[in-house]
């Protein structure tokens, strides 16, 4: 249901990419303050929505200088009154929300913000990030063997981790040739530290909820927990690849994808 609704919003145009990425910010932060703060109906919430959505839309448009610099007196704001008005831990808690949320969903917006391979770029990011937690699951299901960090993620094995890490890399392969004019060895290394990233953003969500001593971020999603507990892998992964398509500033779609 939710890859769906992702992939009709990403194919449909950009704005109704963009609308989705607002959607799921405000939902991710929803969530963030319910397990941080106990409720995420609340000013903080309100303001971190704000941020996220004033510095996406302008990266829509195009105006990067702008959307980075409300993105940071918003941020400046919030972090001022929350530093002034809770314990430290809290207020850390409130800022380390925005920029989790905010990044992610400023790199897809960015790498479908390219008219010629922005589409592509992203649902590269989408299909990576699905076929890793995929071919972990089942890796781990399938072969079992020793965990991999028992201590943050007990059900996640060495077995699991490594075919999830490897498996994308006939992802970036089917897609270079899809495109015809990119490496397939380039693509496939790409799709391959992108799956290391997504293993990484689970690992890291859980080290959060075990700071935090709870097992998901909320009960949205019944059965499967909220809705950062779905996308964890993605929010990292989404990072990572607009780093890597810094190669080619102007069309950010072409350098990750085209190489």
């Amino acid at each position: 249901m939710l890859a769906t609704l992702a992939l009709l919003a990403l194919i449909a145009s950009p704005w109704s990419f963009l609308v989705l990425a607002i959607g799921s910010a405000t939902l991710l932060l929803w969530e963030w303050g319910g397990a941080t703060r106990g409720t995420g109906r609340d000013a903080v919430t309100i303001l971190q929505v704000l941020c996220v959505s004033v510095l996406v839309i302008c990266i829509a448009f195009h105006n990067y200088a702008m959307g980075w610099i409300l993105f940071g007196g918003l941020a400046a704001v919030l972090g001022i009154v929350s530093y002034r008005t809770k314990p430290a831990r809290e207020a850390t808690f409130d800022l380390a929300g925005l920029v989790y949320v905010a990044l992610p969903a400023a790199a897809l917006i960015w790498l479908r913000s390219d008219p010629a391979y922005g589409l592509t770029a992203v649902l590269f990011v989408l299909v990576v990030t699905w076929t890793t937690d995929t071919a972990s699951y089942a890796g781990g299901r399938t072969f079992g063997g020793p965990k991999f960090a028992p201590t943050i993620s007990p059900k996640k094995t060495w077995s699991g981790f490594v075919i999830g890490t490897a498996t994308p890399i006939l992802v970036g392969v089917a897609f270079a040739l899809y495109l015809g004019n990119s490496s397939a060895v380039a693509l496939a290394l790409v799709a391959l530290g992108l799956a290391f990233s997504c293993q990484m953003g689970d690992l890291l969500e859980s080290a959060l909820k075990r700071s935090l001593g709870i097992k998901d971020m909320s009960q949205l999603i019944p059965g499967h927990g909220g809705f950062f507990d779905r996308i964890d892998s993605l929010l990292v992964a989404a990072v990572v690849a607009a780093l890597i398509a810094l190669r080619d500033p102007a069309s950010p779609g072409a350098g990750l994808m085209i190489w």
